[in-house]
């Protein structure tokens, strides 16, 4: 009896698929919010060293 109630929940939730689309969609929402992260990441380093080159430019200016 325990074997055919096993077997029979086994089959159920190997056909069942309704979470599957969340698990995807978490996947990909994830993997974009690590790119923009590391997307952020670069151009705060580069806005930055522009800013710092900016700075340097008009204090040579400046007597």
């Amino acid at each position: 009896m325990t074997k055919n109630v096993l077997a029979a929940l086994k089959k159920r939730l190997f056909r069942d698929d309704r979470g599957g689309v969340l698990v995807e969609y978490l996947l990909l929402l994830t993997i974009v919010g690590i790119g923009v992260i590391a997307g952020l990441a670069t151009l705060r380093g580069a806005l930055l060293n522009e800013l710092i080159e900016l700075a340097e430019a008009i204090e040579a200016i400046t007597p």
